[in-house]
């Protein structure tokens, strides 16, 4: 065969095998694509199933999305070990987060999600696509296998994802990745729904807590949907950062409310303040919330770096505040979960 036959063979070949991985797409093409069907979409529903395995026992939600542009959005976390439900909500008066069981909601003025996106959101899953110059993708049984780098502030051990969408860009799964490639955080979504109609008041904050409410009526009936009163045992998080000690433990009866904190002094210096108190709702000017895989979290920062993280587990709520970084915050908080008290 002379040489210019053998490399136009070559090159038909090669096309050939191209078609075969994209059809008559480049990735380039692919990648615009997807870009084009992000900007164009007017919102969308979808429900998941979200597997964490950051802890001693892996942690599995129902994940419920609902996303209207531009800023409103439903989001309903359901704990499939502790059979409770929690909701973030974003509309035109800020941001919430809802707890029926107690009938107790958090507000706050936020960029969330933009600021701190979580993994379960499909355009948090896109931009990370898109944001991505070294990222790859292969088309494995009609659905894109994209390659991708992971940023996620709350947790650096995440640091890559594969993520699989379908051929009109529907997510169907993601894997989020350490370094090692050991699989940390699954997503498996069921349903996917570009351009839904809401009713007018979807993302309304009263209509969302009665709802929910009206859907635990046998954790009402157990008394459940109170939070208890009076004193509880103590917990105290198993997880010190290194160079950090607990100094002590100091019970405060604040009005009606009895009070525990604790003070821990170090490489890092900050309290742990336990309580029940009985507000049902509590407003901050600024924060986001945070995802610390058994709960809901609410993270705000003062000019001084100074965190302060919120968050609720059996009736019991916990204030972290202090110089931790917001990685470290997160450790502290997710090894409360599963501890009894003393």
């Amino acid at each position: 065969m002379k040489r210019g036959a053998f490399w136009m063979a070559f090159v038909l070949v090669l096309s050939v095998f191209t078609a075969g991985c994209f059809g008559t797409k480049s990735p380039e093409d692919v990648v615009g694509d997807l870009s084009s069907t992000l900007d164009k979409m007017s919102g969308y529903k979808t429900n998941a199933v979200l597997t964490l395995q950051t802890g001693s026992t892996p942690q599995q939600y129902d994940v419920e999305v609902w996303y209207e542009k531009p800023t409103n959005y439903r989001v309903a976390l359901t704990s499939k070990q502790r059979n409770i439900t929690q909701i973030i909500l974003r509309n035109d008066e800020g941001v919430f987060v809802l707890t029926p069981h107690l009938n107790k909601s958090f507000r706050f003025q936020s960029g969330w999600p933009e600021n701190n996106g979580p993994l379960y959101l499909y355009e948090t899953l896109v931009r990370s696509i898109l944001d991505d110059s070294e990222r790859k993708v292969n088309l494995d049984d009609k659905q894109y296998v994209f390659e991708v780098k992971a940023n996620y502030s709350g947790n650096r051990s995440l640091t890559r994802q594969k993520i699989w969408l379908t051929e009109d860009f529907k997510p169907t799964r993601a894997e989020i990745m350490d370094a090692n490639m050991n699989t940390l955080v699954e997503i498996s979504f069921t349903d996917f729904i570009f351009n839904p109609q809401f009713d007018k008041d979807a993302f309304d904050k009263d209509r969302n807590m009665q709802s929910a409410m009206m859907a635990i009526p046998t954790l009402a009936q157990d008394g459940i949907s109170e939070p208890p009163s009076g004193s509880f045992g103590v917990i105290q998080p198993v997880y010190m950062p290194t160079g950090v000690k607990l100094s002590v433990v100091e019970p405060v009866q604040m009005g009606d409310e009895y009070t525990v904190v604790l003070k821990y002094n170090g490489a890092y210096n900050y309290r742990l303040i336990e309580a029940r108190p009985t507000a049902t709702t509590v407003t901050y000017e600024q924060g986001m919330p945070i995802d610390l895989g058994f709960t809901i979290g609410v993270l705000t920062e003062s000019a001084d770096r100074q965190r302060m993280l919120t968050w609720e587990l059996d009736g019991v709520e916990f204030t972290l505040i202090g110089d931790l970084p917001e990685e470290e915050m997160v450790k502290v908080a997710g090894s409360t979960y599963g501890v009894s008290g003393k």
